[in-house]
């Protein structure tokens, strides 16, 4: 058996002024801890989690912070495509991660990475199905 959590959640669409992730913030921090760090600001990020994104002068292809600064960081990019650079970034500043995107990402990509979750979410009819994709290092 396996110790990768699997499971699916049907999540309301969020009506929110610009895309967000709806429901996936507190269904995640529920299910697999709350994240200290968010790497993009979407509407439904809670306050009071820091969060690292363009528009507070971040870029996430290079981050100024200490390998493993974050205990649990969220990143919920744009699907235009995989980001690979931007990911491997984040990875590094975090010992736990959570990537909710359309295509899974390969631990390969992510060194020292283990799978810990995968959790396919939908946002109701005609929406893409996109997966949460939960990762932790070996050892930090």
């Amino acid at each position: 058996m396996s110790d990768i959590i699997f499971d699916f959640w049907a999540c309301q669409r969020p009506l929110t002024r610009k895309w967000g992730s709806g429901q996936v913030f507190l269904r995640l921090s529920e299910r697999f801890g709350r994240p200290d760090c968010a790497f993009g600001k979407t509407d439904n990020i809670p306050d009071g989690v820091f969060y690292v994104d363009y528009s507070n002068g971040f870029d996430w292809a290079s981050l100024p912070f200490e390998d493993n600064t974050f205990q649990f960081g969220y990143w919920d990019p744009l699907y235009d495509h995989l980001y690979k650079k931007e990911g491997q970034e984040i990875w590094r500043v975090c010992q736990r991660m959570a990537i909710l995107h359309t295509h899974i990402w390969p631990r390969a990509w992510l060194k020292g990475a283990i799978r810990e979750g995968m959790v396919a979410i939908t946002m109701g009819p005609m929406k893409q199905i996109r997966c949460l994709q939960v990762f932790r290092k070996g050892a930090v």
